[in-house]
């Protein structure tokens, strides 16, 4: 009996660090902030660097491309660590898919920039 009343307790405890995680898995990543984004067209060309500046409000995100054409606005959401962006440049349309990988840092996959889709990442700088 008191052998089942230990594993009882460590049951309970087990559950109870797991509802203390999911909530803070669940919720959305915070990306407000000044970030130096490349994407990659190794081998092919060199990579393309710019900076976009993001202010998150709850999903929503918006902000201002600074590149080569730029300024341009800046949209999307963020849903979790799932972060989509778009931005419209001299009539050409980039859609931004990927992850936050950490608190400084994201990465995915554009559409959009070239004939092929491009792997990019970003550092958030401010």
């Amino acid at each position: 009996m008191k052998a089942l009343s230990y594993l009882v307790s460590f049951a309970l405890a087990i559950c109870a660090l797991v509802s203390i995680e999911l909530p803070g898995s669940a919720a959305a990543a915070a990306i407000t902030g000044t970030c130096e984004l490349t994407i990659y067209y190794e081998p092919d060309d060199r990579d393309y660097l710019a900076r976009y500046v993001l202010k998150q409000d709850g999903a929503k995100i918006t902000g201002t491309y600074h590149g080569m054409y730029g300024p341009a606005d800046v949209t999307g959401t963020i849903k979790a660590s799932d972060v989509v962006l778009t931005v419209t440049v001299k009539g050409s349309t980039a859609h931004f898919s990927g992850k936050v990988l950490s608190a400084t840092k994201m990465a995915g996959t554009v559409t959009g920039t070239s004939d092929k889709p491009r792997k990019w990442s970003a550092e958030k700088k401010g």
